[in-house]
């Protein structure tokens, strides 16, 4: 501490200071009175040396009295090791005065005066050094000095008894001296205490502060009648008040006026006596809300006696709107607002729960929107989508739940009141909806028409489960657009059997192929000018051992659908080659391609491959497409066809005239044979429009040097129309069904050419 010079030991020499200082006034009276009786009591023998002393005995004590002045009015909290060295010196100089008195003048005075001197100066030596117990060097000098005197003049007495008082002085020395360290130690770790305890004060206070001023939470607490002790400004404005209106406020009667819910919750908190965490609280002052999440715990006395609570009150305001942010995202179509999935789900759940025999789910599907997002661009699908949403919305009844399932796909939920309603209702909605969503859609300068079809399923009471309502509503929805789309269609069980046939048929269709269970029958093209068979159509066919004889009607689109026509068109392709290079000698084999085969941009080389693979030339083969090839991508379908027409493969254009853009197909492809649709072959045996146009197509085909085909030629009177409109060639049931190969080559051997269509023409 004495040679210290750092800030912290400069405040402990300032507190040490400072307490000999507070007791300086006090000290240096009781010098000047005692200075005063030690005089009066040598009143009878005064001499000017003991006057001249206690002369000097003032002059200290006023000096020290004028130190302690100016020392009072200092502003500085620390004090330097030079200043307390001068406190040791005064001391030490007071000491010395106080010394003199019983070196010289004890001996020679009289008992009175040596009692007064003994009283006193044992006196002043005690209680100097209990004032100067803060500054130990000080003391000790004091100490010292007074001791020493005290035996020099017990010495000099010469007086046996005075050993004995020269014993006690040493003694009394001593433990003036050892107490007065001990109040140093006790008073410099009391100082230490204090100072840390103010240090951790304003470390907590500077800590609170900031709490108050950055965190969301504030600290509150009431005493034992709830009312709130100290509320800051941050707690205020968290309850939306003003501090000085909380102050003394009780807390939970408050809040029972100013909550919208919560307040019931910390009454019964605080009622158990125990702490408790994040009780919720929603205050509404001014329209706006804040959640608040409460915690505290009880406070108790020294006496161990409860004396109110304390905690603390966070804003959750912030962390409940962004979490019922996320609920209604988790529950709403981003894009049109709509509900989603999810919440269609929740709302067909409590529906079944609540009224398992009454509503209905509708399930729509717009028609050709991929072409449109394709060909415009997605943000025009967006927002195509989005007037979609709000035509639904228009139309769709009070209470009903109107949902974006994904993509195109919607969906609209009925609740009814009346079951025997339902099926009206659904259904008249339906056809409102079909009706609304045909109308031209205005998106900028664009006019857009899309259609819809609707899947109709009614809660009916057997429905039981979330996934079965949607799994009918799907079924119908199917059914609507098989069935040429832009309509409704209501589930029933025929329709479900039919879906259930479908999955049979699809997943024995995988298994097809790998089991051998496909075969190809052959239909012989005649020519009606010759009466020779000069091609044969392949003709696929499946007999399943589960499902029996599947018709190509049913399982060809299957395969188109579900990405198995590429690997069954594959094979019927190498299997009508190998049979074509090894038993149809003399005869083109013509094979049917898919759209989705003719879509893949390898298929051109696969064919080349079979070729290569099964030694067939090129012209042998005949490849039967229909129009729907160009629907999707028009050029890219007449590119593969150019390069199948350069290795030398035929084209046909199959069910010639049941498309509408026939004409500029023919303009840019020199397809090789055009086959007329058997809708145009029965139709001209009625109407005579119908064997005009079939007249014109054998015109045009001969104009363009193709050929020309007539299928499904049934009768006589059929074939005879044929031949009279000048058609190439004939095929039909009236010439010979589709065979197997084995019955094919029978049928090939036992043909007459001779005979011409004679025996085929009616009489």
């Amino acid at each position: 501490m004495y040679g210290d010079t750092g800030a912290a030991a400069g405040r402990i020499r300032h507190e040490h200071l400072s307490a000999v200082l507070r007791l300086t006034p006090m000290a240096m009276v009781a010098n000047m009175g005692n200075a005063s009786l030690i005089l009066w009591s040598f009143k009878d023998s005064l001499t000017p040396g003991l006057f001249s002393w206690w002369a000097v005995m003032m002059t200290l004590a006023s000096l020290s009295l004028l130190s302690w002045f100016r020392f009072r009015n200092r502003s500085s909290t620390k004090v330097s090791c030079r200043a307390i060295r001068r406190s040791t010196l005064h001391a030490g100089v007071l000491a010395l005065a106080w010394g003199c008195l019983p070196v010289v003048w004890f001996a020679d005075a009289g008992h009175s005066q040596q009692v007064a001197i003994t009283a006193l100066f044992t006196g002043m030596m005690g209680a100097g050094a209990f004032v100067l117990g803060a500054l130990p060097l000080a003391s000790m000098a004091y100490v010292a000095v007074f001791a020493a005197s005290a035996l020099w003049a017990l010495a000099r007495a010469g007086e046996p008894q005075f050993i004995a008082f020269a014993l006690l002085v040493l003694l009394y020395a001593f433990m003036v001296l050892v107490g007065g360290i001990s109040y140093w130690r006790k008073a410099t770790a009391l100082i230490l205490a204090r100072n840390e305890a103010v240090r951790h004060e304003q470390m907590l206070a500077v800590v609170l502060q900031d709490f108050e001023q950055r965190a969301t939470d504030a600290l509150w607490e009431i005493d034992t009648e709830g009312r709130l002790q100290q509320p800051s400004a941050r707690l205020a404005k968290l309850l939306h008040t003003a501090p000085d209106t909380l102050r003394g406020l009780s807390l939970v009667p408050w809040l029972e006026q100013h909550t919208l819910s919560g307040s019931g919750d910390l009454a019964q908190a605080l009622a158990k006596g125990v702490p408790f965490h994040n009780v919720a609280v929603v205050i509404e002052q001014g329209g706006q809300q804040c959640h608040l999440a409460l915690q505290g715990k009880p406070l108790f006395d020294e006496l161990g006696q409860h004396s109110g609570w304390r905690g603390v009150v966070s804003d959750r305001t912030a962390i409940e709107q962004a979490q019922q942010l996320l609920q209604r995202q988790a529950h709403t179509d981003s894009l049109t607002q709509l509900a989603n999935r999810l919440s269609l789900h929740a709302a067909i759940e409590q529906q079944l729960r609540v009224k398992p025999h009454s509503g209905a789910l509708l399930l729509l599907d717009l028609d050709h929107f991929k072409t449109i997002n394709d060909s415009l661009g997605h943000s025009v699908g967006d927002t195509l989508l989005t007037c979609v949403a709000e035509r639904l919305l228009q139309h769709a009844p009070p209470h009903s739940l109107v949902a974006r399932l994904g993509g195109d796909e919607f969906a609209i939920l009925l609740h009814h009141n009346d079951t025997g309603a339902d099926t009206t209702e659904a259904q008249a909605l339906a056809s409102r909806l079909v009706t609304a969503l045909s109308r031209p859609y205005q998106i900028k300068e664009r006019r857009l028409r899309v259609g819809a079809s609707v899947g109709i399923a009614l809660i009916d009471g057997e429905v039981t489960h979330v996934d079965e309502l949607l799994v009918r509503a799907d079924i119908a929805l199917y059914d609507a657009k098989a069935h040429g789309r832009g309509r409704a269609a209501e589930y029933t069980h025929a329709l479900r059997e039919r879906t259930r046939r479908r999955a049979e048929v699809e997943e024995g269709l995988r298994q097809a192929v790998r089991r051998d269970e496909l075969s190809l029958h052959w239909q012989p093209k005649v020519d009606l000018s010759t009466w020779k068979i000069t091609g044969t159509e392949a003709l696929l066919r499946w007999e399943s051992p589960q499902l029996g004889k599947v018709s190509p009607g049913e399982f060809i689109p299957v395969a188109e659908q579900e990405g198995m026509m590429d690997l069954i068109g594959l094979w019927a392709l190498r299997h009508a080659c190998e049979c074509a290079r090894n038993q149809l000698k003399g005869v083109r084999v013509a094979v049917n391609v898919s759209p989705v085969q003719l879509a893949d941009p390898e298929f051109v080389s696969l064919v080349q491959s079979v070729l290569e693979s099964t030694g067939l030339p090129a012209d042998r083969l005949e490849l039967e497409i229909t129009e729907s090839v160009f629907i999707e991508d028009t050029e890219a379908a007449l590119k593969q066809l150019h390069a199948l027409h350069a290795l030398g493969i035929h084209v046909a254009l199959d069910d010639f005239g049941t498309g509408y853009s026939s004409l500029s197909y023919l303009c840019r492809f020199p397809f090789s044979t055009l086959k007329i649709d058997r809708s145009f072959v029965q139709e001209a045996m009625e109407r005579p429009e119908a064997l005009a146009v079939v007249q014109h197509i054998a015109q045009l085909a001969r104009s363009l040097k193709m050929r020309t085909v007539c299928e499904g030629v049934e009768t006589p009177e059929q074939l005879a129309m044929v031949i009279g409109a000048g058609i190439d060639e004939a095929q039909g049931y009236l010439l010979s069904a589709p065979k197997p190969l084995e019955f094919f080559n029978s049928f090939t051997e036992d043909w007459n050419t001779q005979q011409a269509p004679l025996e085929y023409l009616p009489e």
